[in-house]
């Protein structure tokens, strides 16, 4: 794991890179925002409502609400939010890295890793609400959970990750008003 978090910060953990990466996570939120609007049928819950639905029962019900075109919506939002998660996850791993660089490296790659592994979760989160959307009737409720439970962990991680950024870049910018 140490070699592939090593691998990844000397990837992404470049400054050049956050103009990329911020225009990639604009234009995946653009796509998602409008495919959301153009697809998902009036009173068909969203993605963040079918994520934490945690129990079988909570599943069931946002697929009936939703009818058989909202759950296509669903399933066509889901792929799209593989292309957001590189999005947003990319643009706040890169920022993130790129902040905290000149950190002793072990700290670093572990604050580092808490966007990455947020990606993964949600990587997992997507994967199991497509299978279970595939054939909601025959749903496993401990897939569901599974679902929700890493989707859970990811929306807290990027919180973490957020709340890091600005801490580390409320610190780059009082270091650059001390030197000025």
């Amino acid at each position: 794991m140490s070699r592939i978090m090593n691998f990844l910060f000397n990837a992404i953990a470049l400054k050049e890179f956050l103009v990329f990466s911020g225009c990639y996570f604009v234009l995946t939120a653009i796509a998602m925002y409008y495919t959301d609007e153009i697809v998902r049928p009036a009173g068909c819950p969203g993605m963040i409502p079918l994520q934490l639905a945690f129990t079988k029962g909570a599943f069931l019900d946002i697929v009936n609400r939703c009818g058989e075109n909202g759950v296509r919506s669903l399933i066509i939002l889901n792929w799209i939010d593989y292309l957001f998660l590189v999005g947003y996850i990319g643009f706040l791993a890169n920022l993130l890295g790129a902040l905290v660089k000149g950190l002793e490296r072990e700290t670093a790659l572990k604050l580092f890793s808490i966007p990455i592994i947020a990606g993964a979760l949600g990587v997992l989160e997507n994967s199991i609400f497509l299978t279970q959307l595939a054939d909601p009737e025959s749903a496993s409720g401990a897939a569901i959970f599974l679902g929700s439970a890493a989707a859970t962990a990811k929306l807290t991680l990027t919180a973490i990750t957020v709340l890091l950024i600005v801490y580390y870049l409320y610190g780059a910018i009082g270091k650059r008003n001390r030197t000025a």
